[in-house]
């Protein structure tokens, strides 16, 4: 096998998406929304076995951080970052708190015409 499309000569060796996961597709614990705030639970000491991305999402999140962001800041798919977010939930090492309900219709269209009234 050729291994010239394995290996980025700026970059190193190519690793794809799902094999961070393991090839799992859902997270382990519960089902995590696109815009839920990640935040790294108790210290920055985390158990032997993580992977290189669960230390970097828990070093990331010390500060509430939505879903979506920390896989734009780790330039992966959303999909695998649900999954490790979903290891290290199970794991108690982070909390993700779901994101507030929308507010009711009734109080957007109130402040529709009132914009308008100005």
């Amino acid at each position: 096998m050729n291994d010239e499309r394995w290996l980025d000569e700026d970059a190193g060796p190519i690793v794809p998406a799902y094999l961070l996961t393991r090839g799992r597709t859902v997270p382990a614990s519960k089902a995590i929304d696109l815009i839920a705030v990640i935040i790294t639970a108790g210290g920055l000491t985390p158990p032997a076995g993580l992977g290189p991305e669960h230390l970097i999402i828990m070093q990331k999140c010390t500060k509430p951080t939505r879903l979506v962001d920390v896989a734009a800041e780790l330039n992966l798919p959303i999909g695998v970052i649900r999954v490790l977010v979903g290891d290290l939930h199970a794991q108690e090492l982070v909390q993700v708190e779901p994101p507030r309900p929308a507010p009711d219709a009734k109080v957007l269209l109130e402040v529709i015409s009132g914009l308008k009234a100005l």
